[in-house]
């Protein structure tokens, strides 16, 4: 991948981050939404931005996505007045799982009972 397109990703991903904390509006979004990543096609009429919501429910998750893609018309335009670029991509949307997975691995990991070693001395 380009420079060129690594540069015009982190610039999307952090002016999307800044209006979907700061701009919208809707209280059905859960409090806390994170932009995990952002993969715009080369021609940049496209990008997929992966996103990872704070929730413990499938469902909600799922709903955040689902609503992030309906106001996707209002970020495209605060999008297009935040970034000074030839095409202000279509966005679509997608539940990135990585973040909740690591925090089940997390969460299993700490009830994990693992009795300590005791430290033998080595006489010699």
């Amino acid at each position: 991948m380009s420079n060129r397109m690594l540069r015009a990703d982190g610039e999307i991903a952090k002016a999307l981050s800044t209006i979907i904390s700061t701009k919208l509006r809707d209280p059905r979004l859960s409090s806390l939404i994170t932009v995990t990543k952002v993969k715009t096609s080369p021609d940049f009429r496209y990008s997929k931005v992966g996103v990872s919501p704070l929730s413990d429910s499938e469902e909600e998750r799922k709903q955040t996505v689902k609503l992030l893609q309906k106001s996707s018309g209002f970020i495209k335009k605060e999008l297009a007045d935040m970034l000074d670029m030839p095409h202000v991509p279509e966005l679509r949307f997608e539940l990135d799982e990585g973040a909740a997975y690591s925090e089940k691995i997390n969460k299993i990991l700490e009830n994990l009972d693992i009795p300590e070693v005791e430290d033998e001395e080595d006489d010699f």
